[in-house]
């Protein structure tokens, strides 16, 4: 097995940590597995502030931002030395969502071309060997993240926010048409195993 960079990725209640938890019992102790915003000290702290309820609501420029300041952290302090080791790696949430979210979702459409900037220099000899982007209608992914504990304050966003992000996640897709795949979140969960697992296996 050699190393490849995997990311898993999908709009709030498309069944990110039920495909993850699947494949942490397929790889074991053979793949890290990360996360976004966060995986690293420094980047978790960032995440803190991300996430923290009691924040007032960040600008969207500010959001941007953070989440790069956290990924290149994030890339340099723990994806790039497991890489280097030959480990597989899968994060949970990477600039796909940045994207999705921040670029689509918050209708920044005057900080895209910066987008691919920061993206070039913060992931330079990182780019993820493929993107596996969990696609569901809104309303679906809705009813899930209703069954969660609690929600972040991206979840909570209207469904015209959040129709925003899953087109901009198609986009991004199609962007890297050869380097990503769409599995419909809403199929039996032994078949979205199947056909996210074919893909991974093809890459390392």
């Amino acid at each position: 097995m050699k190393g490849a960079f995997f990311v898993v990725d999908g709009i709030g209640g498309a069944g990110k940590t039920t495909q993850l938890a699947f494949l942490k019992k397929k790889l074991g102790k053979r793949a890290l597995f990360t996360h976004e915003p966060g995986g690293a000290p420094r980047a978790e702290r960032i995440r803190s502030i991300l996430k923290a309820e009691q924040e007032p609501q960040l600008d969207p420029l500010t959001d941007f931002f953070l989440f790069w300041a956290a990924r290149a952290e994030h890339v340099g302090a723990r994806i790039l030395p497991a890489l280097k080791k030959g480990k597989v790696v899968i994060s949970d949430r990477f600039d796909s969502s940045t994207f999705a979210m921040q670029v689509r979702g918050d209708r920044q459409k005057s900080i895209e071309k910066l987008f691919w900037q920061c993206r070039e220099h913060t992931l330079a000899g990182c780019e993820p060997d493929l993107y596996i982007i969990l696609d569901a209608p809104i309303a679906a992914a809705r009813k899930r993240r209703h069954g969660r504990s609690s929600e972040d304050r991206f979840d909570e966003k209207n469904e015209a926010y959040q129709a925003r992000v899953r087109a901009g996640y198609l986009e991004f897709a199609k962007r890297f048409s050869k380097r990503a795949v769409v599995i419909p979140a809403l199929l039996p969960p032994q078949e979205v195993q199947r056909r996210m697992w074919e893909e991974i296996e093809k890459r390392i």
